[in-house]
């Protein structure tokens, strides 16, 4: 038996397609990252070195110059990190600091509620009961004492925001209200909000409660909610620990067919390349599942043998291995619904 930890992304995967969870979790195969996912990382940064109380001038300065660069420190950080991780090109930081002020712009002290009791970011969970392992962590969480409230946050960057089930019965929503719950167990009324930061509007003033310009605030889940969901993680843990390469090939996206609810799964999330650069009219790369192709990556060890890391081949340089490792060449195949 395998011992697992669950986070909402790992469960997501393996409902979504049990052979892109078998590539991520148990062969640990590499992934390319993307400018998106780089970018979001950065404003995640950023809004947690903004979010404390002695960052307070500057965070009213650069909302005050509506420019994250304005402050010498915030700029630093941003172009430190969009170098190391290679989107310091103009589209791309224009994108960051629009997605900066956004963020910001937003109740970003959580003081629409009243000043908090206690304000959190960042704030990891690790909680292991009742059958099941849960571990992640929460971007912001405001608590506010005198009303029992706990307003949970969570900062998307991604190009689309909920549709369908992502909104109804939302996998993130239940997982942070559950740690919630049992870390602050006196405080009644936990909500959820999603800020999806792309979409914000910043000039306007009804965005607050207005889903469309950016933000999916989540209905209160009640007990009977989090008890049933608890169940629910037991069951996944049970399987998860048992999964196996047989259950991989049990349930491919492929196979769901075509989303009704507008969400993006089933046969959207193997992307509609045929070919490994197959390019769109545009001429821009055409976008796939990391898994849909073959590749050839190499396995790194450390000096006992033990596994240490995958990487793509043509990343791979000799100073990647550990004092005493090894390394081996190897070859994913692809997605063997797909080739």
């Amino acid at each position: 038996m395998n011992e697992v930890i669950l986070s909402a992304s790992k469960i997501k995967t393996a409902q979504s397609c049990t052979w892109k969870y078998w590539c991520k979790y148990h062969l640990n195969l590499p992934e390319h990252g993307n400018d998106g996912a780089r970018r979001g990382t950065i404003c995640h940064n950023v809004f947690e070195h903004l979010s404390t109380q002695k960052t307070r001038a500057q965070y009213n300065k650069i909302v005050k110059e509506q420019d994250p660069f304005s402050v010498k420190k915030v700029k630093d950080m941003i172009m430190s990190q969009a170098q190391e991780l290679g989107v310091d090109d103009e589209e791309n930081l224009s994108s960051i600091k629009d997605m900066i002020l956004n963020g910001l712009s937003f109740n970003f002290h959580g003081e629409e509620l009243g000043i908090p009791t206690k304000a959190f970011s960042e704030l990891d969970f690790n909680i292991n009961e009742n059958g099941y392992h849960i571990r992640g962590f929460i971007d912001q969480l405001f608590l506010y004492e005198d009303k029992k409230i706990a307003l949970i946050r969570d900062y998307k960057t991604s190009k689309k925001m909920f549709e369908g089930k992502e909104v109804d019965d939302n996998l993130q929503d239940y997982m942070y209200s559950l740690a919630v719950k049992k870390m602050f167990p006196e405080y009644e009324n936990i909500f959820s909000e999603f800020l999806f930061l792309k979409f914000i509007d910043r000039k306007q003033q009804e965005f607050l409660t207005d889903s469309r310009n950016g933000v999916v605030q989540m209905a209160e889940l009640n007990e009977d909610d989090l008890v049933g969901f608890e169940m629910q993680l037991a069951e996944i843990q049970s399987y998860l620990e048992n999964f196996n390469e047989s259950q991989a090939h049990s349930k491919f996206a492929y196979d769901k067919g075509f989303p009704s609810d507008d969400s993006f799964s089933g046969r959207l999330e193997c992307g509609f390349a045929k070919e490994k650069g197959q390019l769109k009219k545009d001429g821009i790369l055409m976008w796939h599942c990391p898994f849909k192709f073959d590749f050839e990556y190499v396995s790194i060890y450390d000096a006992n043998g033990d596994f240490f890391k995958n990487i793509f081949k043509e990343e791979f340089k000799d100073s990647m291995i550990p004092e005493g490792g090894s390394f081996e060449f190897k070859e994913y195949f692809g997605c063997p619904r797909h080739n």
